[in-house]
């Protein structure tokens, strides 16, 4: 990791901070909101110092502020609620504005003066049209967040009610705008709400199914899908921006109860489809909407009127579905005459029976807000949240298939913790500079066990035994410090500040810790019960003793402990040329600081550094590096303009660079896989570890005369399983399937030693470490980088109805892929599929098994066209956006911990095509109607197409060693 404050970084910030004094960018703020606008006359002229009184409606906070010589006036870092503005100048009557603020938004308030002692009251919303943001936002405000019906109430899934937003089909997490979950930016009450391992939302996967905060303390949230301000960064496409509730004058608390019984779904049509397709057939019913209990609430008011508040919420879950294992390949099938065939269909058949998963969450908030005095505003919370699935472990279910493949010995039990503290003081040194410091502590516990420990059988029958990445702990904690100062200097609103995070994570982690035996290519039924069988022949001699079976052992310590930290800084402008044109700029600088990779397996280390790389241009590799990121700089501009000056059209366009960040997953193996002892590294035992080339296989049996005991005689060729098992005097055909041997690396190394002390000239013999599976990082690795650009208009037909129609683009580069750079020339061309096939045993290192390198190769380009109409009345409110797009990327991995996905590792230039996330049509909306007696009526309406037709490639084919293509 390099030095933090580099020469080159100091010279960012000096940059930074003479940009800031001239003139940066400015929009709303992070967890807050803005009021602005422009003091004339009843002729259209403007009105210079005139007063204007801000008093917050929920605790009576007052600000004040003077309008400039062009009549303009601004509050800024206002808590979303409602205000009443109080506007006065010599010679005019009084008038008043009730002011409605959302965060992150920029409500305009024009206020026009009369003559006379009569005063006015003006109400304003806050939906109206946005005359002076560059944007497009969508927000989700208090009411729609109480009223509308999101299942699980996750307040992340609102997000996927506004435009270009869907769930990621990776892992679950939130897209916008065609990027990969992972990078986006969720924003809580001003600071990270990320996990910062795994990327997305904090809480990770688990926060797919359980919430990590209350719904009823969510105030509400603004999403910006593409094209937002220089104060925020850490995403190639959008942000979410959500804020907290808090206490006010009044004592105000609410209780709830939801309750989705199974019956309520019993109609279901997918359900229906289902059953009539495969699950009659099965004898099984579908699961429909397993019932599901959450209940909780919430209360606020005041400790100390008008200076010190409170606010709590609570909230529980409790779920319980069926679940069965069933081999379905096994159904309809007899058991076979051959006993050894039928011993092993015995052993899937015994290993099927119902279960029972759970799903049990509950999640606690505390906030604390104080007025301080009239200059200096502060509030503290805090937020715990924790949730626990027994049998809960991704086995591939779905929601209305009870079934699964995967034995109960394959689940184990979900678990995850959450702190955080977060702090905020807002000081007013005059009503032209107010200045914001924001900190947060927050760490979490994600401990994941299984039912048993046992080895794995993986094939396309079923799976027994231990998950393969089970058991595992990952740790995490975020220090997060910003500051921002708002300058506010006639047309000028300026803003500048910087953010640092020291992020720290450490992680005990491993795939195939118990052994996994599986086949490559084999998937016909009769074919496995064979393979397993402990049926002899003249040329095979029992359990796995094929050459399409392999075993993979992971031999690390499966310990990962380090660290990254960011640092940014911003400044950024929002000029008021005049009252019809807003002009906004800015600038954002980022570095993230990658930790050092921890190297010191010489031998492992000399052979991969000497090694020039086909597939990596010829270059060497250098394991040790992993390079912090690039200097990001994020120059940003954009522009509002009001062509008839009366607020109600606005034309918008905006420009701009914008960056992701690098999850610590992404690093974990680069950092661990090269030190001895590696934490997370994998070998493979079967054909992969023999090569033939210089093997006597009369002088190895000579050697090794327990592994002729064993075989039955002299001739067999240590290839398979099988016979390598033999080499430790381990006979596979004497040991159950249900308890096979998990063998050690000592044990593996044993293995190869003994092949290649038969090998006239063999490579290096790297112990265990012999054919293992290494990951590194391209030296040249950058984090993603993304050119944005859009523009449209919005208009209001009537008061209280706006539409809108709006373009955008992002162009993405640097995304992270996974190469296998340890390939030789391709042999030829398999003809049934095109694939590239070559000869393994001509690797450039033969010694180690695959090499695969983070790179960030990788593109995306995404285009879409929204309308949208937002309409708020009396008896009700509605929000509906369609969505036209296109995605398309060249690689679709969000943050694979291994695997390829493309089809030519030669020649990647064809792999751009329909993304996983290309979905051309999207429709949603939220109506919520008013009723009589205080009733309310609500939907959320989500209408997508199907993924476009893409071509495929042929998953069967193995001789490239490559995973099965994405697209």
């Amino acid at each position: 990791m390099t030095k933090i404050f580099s020469s080159k970084t100091l010279s960012a910030m000096i940059l930074l901070v003479l940009v800031a004094v001239g003139q940066s960018f400015g929009q709303a703020q992070a967890g807050s909101g803005q009021i602005t606008g422009v003091v004339t006359d009843s002729n259209g002229a403007v009105v210079p110092s005139a007063s204007l009184t801000l008093i917050s409606k929920s605790t009576n906070e007052t600000k004040t502020s003077t309008t400039g010589g062009d009549g303009t006036y601004r509050f800024v870092l206002l808590q979303p609620g409602k205000y009443t503005v109080k506007t006065t100048a010599a010679n005019f009557a009084e008038v008043v504005l009730e002011v409605e603020v959302q965060v992150g938004r920029i409500t305009d308030a024009n206020v026009t003066l009369g003559a006379g002692g009569v005063s006015a009251v003006v109400e304003v919303t806050a939906e109206g049209v946005q005359t002076t943001s560059n944007n497009f936002d969508a927000v989700q405000n208090e009411t729609a967040i109480q009223n509308l019906p999101i299942n699980g109430r996750r307040f992340q899934d609102f997000v996927t009610l506004t435009p270009t937003a869907q769930v990621d089909p990776s892992r679950g997490q939130i897209s916008l705008s065609g990027q990969r979950g992972i990078n986006s930016n969720i924003n809580v009450d001003g600071v990270d709400y990320n996990q910062p391992f795994f990327g997305g939302v904090r809480g990770g996967e688990r926060s797919n199914s359980a919430f990590t905060i209350p719904q009823e303390s969510v105030r509400e949230f603004q999403v910006v899908a593409a094209g937002y301000s220089a104060e925020f960064g850490r995403s190639s496409g959008g942000i979410v921006n959500a804020v907290t509730k808090s206490g006010s004058n009044e004592v105000r608390g609410s209780l709830f109860y939801l309750l989705r019984p199974e019956q309520l779904a019993a109609g279901n049509n997918f359900a229906k489809a289902l059953a009539d397709q495969r699950l009659n057939a099965l004898g099984v019913q579908a699961t429909l909407a397993p019932t599901q209990h959450q209940f909780g609430g919430s209360i606020g008011g005041p400790i100390v009127k008008d200076k010190l508040f409170y606010f709590a919420s609570y909230e529980q879950q409790r779920f319980r579905a069926p679940r069965q294992v069933l081999f379905q390949n096994l159904v309809g099938v007899a058991t076979p005459v051959d006993a050894g065939q039928a011993a092993v269909y015995n052993f899937y058949r015994g290993n099927e029976a119902q279960y029972q998963s759970s799903n049990d969450a509950y999640a606690v908030l505390g906030k604390i807000d104080w007025n301080v005095n009239d200059a200096n505003r502060f509030n503290v919370r805090y937020n715990f949240a924790a949730n626990k699935a027994l049998n809960g472990v991704s086995t591939g279910e779905t929601a209305l298939d009870p079934t699964t493949t995967s034995s109960i010995s394959t689940n184990g039990t979900e678990e995850d913790r959450n702190h955080i503290f977060v702090g905020q003081m807002i000081t007013t040194f005059s009503s032209n500079l107010i200045n914001e410091i924001r900190g947060q502590y927050a760490r979490e516990t994600r401990p994941r066990t299984p039912n048993e420990l046992l080895a794995n059988i993986n094939t396309a029958i079923g799976v027994y035994g231990t998950r393969n990445f089970l058991p595992t702990t990952q740790y995490d904690r975020r220090i997060q410090i910003g500051d921002a100062m708002t300058f506010i200097s006639g047309a000028h609103t300026i803003k500048f500040g910087g953010e640092y995070s020291d992020i720290f994570a450490d992680q005990t982690f491993g795939f195939n810790q118990t052994g996994v035996y599986t086949f490559s290519g084999l998937s016909a039924t009769t074919g496995i019960l064979e393979a397993m069988s402990t049926n002899r022949t003249a040329t095979v001699r029992g359990r796995f003793d094929t050459t399409t079976a392999r075993y993979n052992l992971q031999i690390g310590n499966l310990s990962g402990a380090y660290g990254i930290k960011e640092l940014s800084f911003f400044a950024q402008d929002s000029w008021r040329i005049n009252q019809k044109l807003t002009v906004n700029f800015g600038l954002r600088f980022e570095k993230q600081y990658n930790p050092s990779a921890e190297a010191n397996n010489t031998p492992v280390l000399n052979l991969v550094r000497n090694t020039a790389w086909p597939l990596f241009g010829n270059r060497k590799l250098d394991p040790s590096i992993i390079p912090d990121s690039q200097n990001e700089w994020g120059p940003r501009i954009g522009f509002a303009y009001d062509p008839m000056g009366n607020g109600k059209t606005v034309i918008r366009g905006f420009a701009g660079e914008y960056y992701a960040r690098t999850p610590l997953i992404v690093l974990a193996a680069p950092f661990n896989n090269f030190r001895n002892p590696a934490g997370d590294l994998s070998v493979t035992l079967g054909s992969p570890a023999f090569t033939s080339a210089g093997f006597n296989l009369a002088t190895f049996e000579t050697q090794n005369p327990q592994y002729v005991a064993i075989m039955g005689g002299t001739g067999f060729t240590p290839n398979t399983v099988y016979r390598q098992f033999a080499i430790l005097g381990i006979n596979l055909n004497t040991i159950s399937l249900a308890s096979l041997p998990i063998l050690t690396s000592a044990q593996v190394a044993t293995i190869q030693t003994s092949i290649l002390n038969a090998t006239t000239n063999p490579p290096a013999n790297l112990g265990a470490f012999q054919g293992a599976n290494f990951v590194g990082i391209n030296p040249d690795f950058k984090n993603p980088q993304s050119f944005q650009w859009g523009g449209g208009v919005e208009h209001q037909v009537s008061s209280g109805i706006t539409i809108g129609a709006d373009y955008s683009e992002v162009n993405t580069i640097y995304l992270q892929r996974n190469r296998d750079i340890n390939l030789p020339a391709p042999t030829g061309l398999d003809p049934v599929s095109g694939r590239v096939l070559v000869n393994r045993s001509l690797r450039p290192l033969t010694n180690i098994g695959t090499l695969q390198i983070r790179d960030s190769s990788a593109r995306s380009v995404y285009r879409a066209l929204t309308l949208r109409m937002n309409m708020n009345r009396k008896w009700g409110r509605i929000n509906a956006f369609y969505t036209l797009s296109r995605s398309m990327s060249d690689d679709d991995n969000e943050r694979d911990a291994g695997g390829v996905l493309y089809d030519n590792p030669y020649d990647l230039s064809s792999e751009m095509y329909n993304s996983r996330l290309d979905r051309r049509h999207q429709f949603v909306a939220n109506p919520i109607f008013f009723l009589p007696w205080g009733f309310e009526l609500s939907s959320a309406i989500r209408l997508r197409s199907v993924h476009p037709s893409i071509h495929a490639s042929d998953p069967t084919l193995t001789a490239t060693e490559i995973a099965t293509s994405d697209r």
